[in-house]
């Protein structure tokens, strides 16, 4: 039986996938502290308040909501890229089963012997 090896992971895949897993903590840690700020039961002078208020004046939203954006933009820029990698395996899998295809076939076509018809007599008793 012939031992399958494992799927090569391509740098470019490698370094997508760090760079996504690096936002999606950062958009995770911006939905942690606007979870905080929200909340926890904090007065107006708490420096998370304070700073939240800051960026909502700034940009319009809170920590939560600039978390979520970033955390979902890079969680789907993984999704798409774990497509797209997965569509290159299974063009090598569906080449590799084609060649293994026609390999048996050739096989089978050389080994083939020819059947020589012979009649064949009944013994009288």
């Amino acid at each position: 039986m012939s031992s399958k090896s494992k799927r090569k992971i391509k740098i470019p895949e490698i370094v997508i996938y760090c760079i996504c897993g690096a936002f999606g903590v950062w958009g995770l840690t911006y939905i942690i502290l606007g979870l905080c700020a929200t909340f926890l039961p904090l007065n107006s002078n708490a420096p998370l308040v304070i700073a939240d208020n800051t960026i909502r004046e700034l940009f319009g939203l809170g920590y939560l909501g600039w978390g979520l954006i970033i955390f979902s933009i890079f969680a789907l820029v993984a999704v798409i890229t774990l497509l797209v990698f997965a569509k290159d395996v299974d063009k090598d899998y569906e080449k590799n089963q084609r060649r293994a295809a026609r390999l048996s076939r050739n096989k089978v076509s050389a080994s083939e012997e020819k059947v020589i018809d012979a009649p064949v007599e009944a013994k009288a008793e």
